[in-house]
């Protein structure tokens, strides 16, 4: 790990609201100094103020704070959707701040898969077609691996539902179809803004295994927002913010990133290479 002090026994929560050096391997998310200030007339609000961190490829991590902790503007920084007031916000090494509006665009399709608490599926298209499209958008030129995709369906429980439109599916459903849009490109990097908000006990326990399964199986580096700490639990690494800062760090319940068990060559241990 990084100088983030996320290491068993050797928390150092106030770092993250330093500039964050780093040793090795370079972190996947990697956020130094950010600030997000939004402008309202004369009034001028900090979400963010001054946060760094790093995310190990491979890891779990949550975040996790009340209304109006900067938690999800965060996730719309680290994701591309919002640019930073200020500092650095790297995602695999590229610095979101050189690029124009399409180049982020692009790096966001190949390396970042969005899971939202609506879930924003087109609802004129079938569960199908939502995931078609997604990777007809992704830019890249191979065909849909259906194979990954019959895997993925599997792993999500939807087979038998991929024909049928959104207003036709549950809300379990519908976010398990939106997950599946997301991992079909193979992304690098989930995140997933309050993926169970909307959903009941029984389908948020089923969403969150779903979260973690993919991270663990398809090897992913997953980054959750919520406000949920029984969800935040699942994860390796649990942030906790307020007032646009991180201001405590704890372990969940899987304290270190896992690679892919599957072996070479097979669909589920291709997942992190055609996105990066």
């Amino acid at each position: 790990m990084s100088q983030t002090g996320a290491g068993p026994g050797g928390m150092q929560p106030s770092i993250y609201n330093r500039p964050v050096s780093t040793d090795g391997a370079a972190p996947i998310i990697h956020a130094q100094n950010v600030t997000k200030v939004y402008s309202a007339g004369r009034l001028e609000v900090p979400a963010v103020r001054g946060l760094s961190l790093a995310v190990e490829k491979g890891e779990f991590v949550a975040i996790v704070g009340p209304s109006g902790s900067g938690k999800s503007t965060l996730f719309y920084l680290l994701g591309g959707l919002t640019r930073a007031t200020s500092g650095r916000v790297m995602i695999d090494g590229v610095d979101f701040a050189t690029l124009e509006d399409a180049e982020r665009t692009r790096l966001r399709r190949h390396r970042i898969g969005f899971v939202f608490q609506k879930f924003n599926l087109l609802p004129t298209l079938s569960a199908m077609g939502n995931i078609e499209i997604a990777y007809a958008i992704s830019g890249r030129k191979d065909p849909m691996d259906r194979q990954y995709l019959e895997h993925l369906s599997e792993l999500l429980s939807i087979q038998g539902r991929l024909d049928h439109r959104p207003s036709e599916l549950s809300g379990g459903e519908q976010q398990r179809v939106a997950i599946a849009r997301a991992l079909i490109t193979r992304p690098a990097i989930v995140l997933a803004d309050e993926p169970t908000g909307n959903l009941d006990t029984r389908n948020s326990d089923a969403v969150l295994e779903m979260l973690v399964r993919s991270n663990r199986e398809l090897g992913q580096t997953t980054l959750m927002i919520t406000h949920n700490p029984e969800a935040a639990a699942i994860a390796g690494r649990i942030l906790h913010m307020r007032d646009g800062q991180i201001v405590r760090e704890e372990k969940g319940l899987r304290s270190a990133p896992l690679a892919p068990p599957a072996s070479p060559g097979s669909s589920a241990a291709q997942t992190t290479s055609g996105g990066v």
